[in-house]
């Protein structure tokens, strides 16, 4: 089986010590997705900087390239946005851009919207998950923060679009980090940047959790990984005996 790691900077390693540059091949071997993949083909879709379009957009080209996959997203933070310029395509948020003059506009217009961002992050959950249940493509997904999972203006507004899509998401297919040491349990499940803070992992100076985080956090996930790879096993084989 091929495990195919989709999401942003944390899954890509940065500043993890394997991980050279930010260019193709620079990814690390040692982030959380990576080490779950253990023996088997690794592929990581994911880029420093990667915002949820982008995160579901990469995911598709690179399962939609290999068979016998399974597939690892981790959601970023809704504040991030993908457009197409050109012939190529560039994330934005409120900090770094190649675009600045039009993430200027966005983001005194548009990006400064959170109920945008959380409808936006959102539709792009239901649309990978559904692409992936369409394809049969087993899919684990996780997040690096919960912002879009328990924002209060989601909360505050019951928005019935919002509320929709909410509905829509498999949930049974998600793994949640728990609350870090001291932190009320009963809050609301974390990301994985959130619980490597609220655990005081030592991070790099661009504030990437490091090695040990993601070891950690493999170990933390491995058991919900391995139900799914399972899971889907089984229904592979009742499809067969059934054709």
């Amino acid at each position: 089986m091929i495990i195919v790691a989709a999401g942003d900077s944390f899954v890509w390693g940065s500043e993890l010590a394997d991980s050279p540059h930010g260019g193709p091949g620079g990814y690390s071997r040692k982030t959380y997705s990576a080490l779950l993949a253990k023996d088997n083909e690794y592929v990581c879709a994911a880029y420093p900087g990667n915002a949820n379009n982008a995160i579901s957009r990469m995911a598709i080209d690179a399962i939609s390239n290999h068979n016998d996959c399974f597939l690892i997203a981790t959601w970023t933070y809704p504040q991030r946005a993908e457009f197409r310029f050109g012939n190529s395509w560039s994330s934005l948020n409120s900090w770094h851009t190649t675009e600045k003059e039009f993430s200027q506009h966005y983001f005194k217009y548009v990006g400064d919207n959170e109920y945008y961002e959380i409808y936006s992050t959102l539709k792009e959950i239901v649309y990978l998950q559904n692409f992936c249940q369409t394809h049969n493509i087993p899919y684990m997904f996780t997040t690096a923060d919960n912002t879009f999972y328990c924002h209060e203006n989601y909360y505050r507004s019951k928005d019935v679009s919002l509320e929709n899509l909410h509905n829509n998401i498999d949930w049974s297919n998600w793994f949640w980090f728990p609350a870090g040491q001291g932190i009320n349990e009963t809050l609301a499940p974390r990301g994985f940047y959130q619980w490597a803070v609220e655990n005081k992992y030592k991070t790099g100076p661009e504030f990437h959790p490091l090695e040990d985080a993601h070891r950690d956090a493999a170990k933390l996930i491995r058991s919900k990984f391995d139900e799914l790879v399972e899971k889907f096993n089984q229904q592979n084989q009742i499809r067969n005996s059934l054709s």
